[in-house]
C-alpha cells in the first residue's frame, strides 16, 4: 500500500533526520536553558522558546534530505509497489528501461527531469523555510543542556523502546523467519525450519560471492577515493573565497541534491556511447557504477571534512607557513593529524551507505557487476523470497559485525571517528 511504502521510507531516512537534529542540539549550551529555568519558565516553555528554535534548522534540513532521498528512492517502491501495481517515478523509469525501445532514452530523460524538478522544488522550499531563521550562539559554555524527565522517564523510555522494537527488531525477526522456511507464507515450525536457503546462497549461488566482492570493492574504492578528493576540496573551499570556490561548492552539492535514479539515468546517457578519442565504453562495466558512486556520495564525504576544516584555528597553519613549511609539509604535519577523526567518519559513512546501495546500481549493473542490493532485489523479484531473506540477513550480520568491530576499536581511534558515538 502507499501507506506501507511511506512508512518504510520514513524508517529508512529517519537516521538522516536524527543526525541533523542531534548535531544542532549538541551545540546548544546549558546557559540559555538554565537562565530560562531561573526566570521561572516551565520545561515546556523552555522547549518551545529555546530548544525548538535552536533545533529547527536541523529539523528543516533533515526533512529536506529525507524528501530528496525519498522522491528518488527505488528499492522500497519497487519491492512493495510493483507487485501491487503502485507506480512511482523511479519504478516507472525502471520499467521503461526494462522494456527497451526506440523512444526509451527520451522517455526516461523526461521522467528524470520531472524528478529533478520536484527535488529542486523541495530544496527551494527548505531555503524559504530557513529564511530569517538565524539562531547564532555566542560564547558557548561547553556544557550541553540536559533535562530530567523525572516521573515521565519510565514512560518515555518504554515508548522509545516500543518504537525501536516495532520498527527494527520485529522486521529483522520476520526476515530471519522468512529465511528459514521454504516459501513465503509457510508458518515457521520445527518441521518447516531449515537452513537450505543459506546453503543455496552461500555455496551454490555464484551470484552471491560476485555481488559481495563487487559491493566491497565499490564501497571501499568510493570511500577511500572520495577522501583523497574531499581533503583538498575542503581546504580550497575554506581557505579560498570567490567565484571559483562558490562554483566548486555548487558542483559538489548538485549530485547530492539529485535523486539517485536521476543520477543513474544521467550516467547512462553520458556513457552509453564509447568515450571520445579512446573509444572505450564504460557502460556495462563496474567502472560506471564506481563513477556514479563518486558523484553521488561526494557531498556525504565532504561534509565531515568541511566541518573539521571550519573548526580549525587558522593560526596553526599560519605558524607553520611562517616557519618555512610548504603546503605538503603543512598538510602532512599539521592539517592531516587534526583531520583524522573527520576523515575516519567520512570513510565509515560512505562505506556503510555504498555497501548497501540499490537505487543507483539498479540501472547501471550488468552481468558480473551486480551488487548486494541488486542481488537481493533480483532474488525477490524472481519469487525466491527465502533466498532474498537469507541474503538480506547475511548483509545485516555483515554490517552489524563491522560496526561491532569498530565499536570494539573505538578506544584506539580518535574521538569523532565513529559517527554514532556521542
Amino acid at each position: 500500500s502507499r501507506a506501507g511504502i511511506a512508512l518504510l521510507l520514513g524508517v529508512q531516512h529517519a537516521p538522516l533526520v536524527f543526525l541533523a537534529v542531534k548535531a544542532g542540539l549538541a551545540a546548544a549550551p546549558r546557559d540559555g536553558v538554565e537562565a530560562a529555568r531561573l526566570s521561572g519558565a516551565s520545561p515546556w516553555r523552555v522547549f518551545r522558546d529555546i530548544v525548538l528554535p535552536l533545533s529547527s534548522p536541523g529539523l528543516i534540513a533533515g526533512a529536506a534530505i529525507a524528501f530528496v532521498s525519498g522522491i528518488g528512492n527505488f528499492g522500497i517502491p519497487a519491492i512493495l509497489g510493483i507487485p501491487a501495481s503502485i507506480e512511482t517515478l523511479p519504478t516507472l523509469i525502471f520499467s521503461r528501461f526494462a522494456s527497451f525501445g526506440s523512444s526509451t532514452f527520451g522517455e526516461i530523460a523526461v521522467l528524470s527531469t520531472l524528478i529533478a524538478l520536484i527535488s529542486a522544488a523541495g530544496l527551494l522550499l527548505q531555503q524559504r523555510a530557513l529564511k530569517g531563521r538565524d539562531y547564532r550562539l555566542i560564547g558557548l559554555a561547553g556544557a550541553r543542556a540536559a533535562f530530567t524527565l523525572g516521573r515521565l522517564r519510565i514512560a518515555a523510555e518504554a515508548l522509545l523502546w516500543s518504537i525501536l522494537a516495532l520498527l527494527l527488531v520485529a522486521p529483522l525477526l520476520a526476515l530471519v523467519a522468512s529465511s528459514l522456511v521454504p516459501a513465503y507464507g509457510v508458518p515457521l515450525s520445527f518441521d518447516t525450519m531449515s537452513l537450505n536457503a543459506y546453503g543455496e546462497v552461500l555455496f551454490r549461488q555464484s551470484m552471491t560471492l560476485t555481488a559481495l566482492k563487487n559491493s566491497l570493492f565499490l564501497a571501499s574504492a568510493a570511500a577511500v577515493g572520495l577522501l583523497a578528493v574531499t581533503i583538498p576540496a575542503g581546504y580550497l573551499l575554506v581557505t579560498r573565497r570567490g567565484r571559483l570556490a562558490s562554483l566548486l561548492a555548487i558542483l559538489i552539492e548538485i549530485p547530492y541534491a539529485l535523486p539517485g535514479i536521476v543520477l543513474a539515468v544521467a550516467f547512462i546517457l553520458a556513457f552509453a556511447a564509447p568515450l571520445p578519442l579512446i573509444g572505450v565504453s564504460l557502460y556495462g562495466t563496474i567502472w560506471i557504477i564506481l563513477a556514479a558512486y563518486f558523484s553521488s556520495f561526494l557531498a556525504v564525504s565532504l561534509k565531515p571534512v568541511m566541518s573539521a576544516f571550519l573548526q580549525m584555528d587558522p593560526s596553526l597553519e599560519e605558524a607553520a607557513r611562517l616557519a618555512g613549511a610548504g603546503f605538503l609539509r603543512r598538510m602532512r604535519d599539521v592539517l592531516l593529524p587534526l583531520l583524522a577523526p573527520a576523515a575516519g567518519a567520512s570513510v565509515i559513512l560512505v562505506f556503510l551507505i555504498a555497501a548497501n546501495e540499490l537505487t543507483v546500481s539498479a540501472l547501471l549493473w550488468s552481468a558480473g557487476t551486480q551488487t548486494l542490493g541488486v542481488a537481493i532485489f533480483n532474488l525477490d523479484d524472481s519469487g525466491s523470497s527465502d533466498l532474498a531473506s537469507a541474503l538480506s540477513v547475511l548483509v545485516v550480520v555483515m554490517v552489524i559485525g563491522l560496526m561491532a568491530a569498530l565499536e570494539f576499536l573505538a578506544k584506539y581511534l580518535p574521538e569523532g571517528v565513529l559517527p554514532w558515538r556521542n
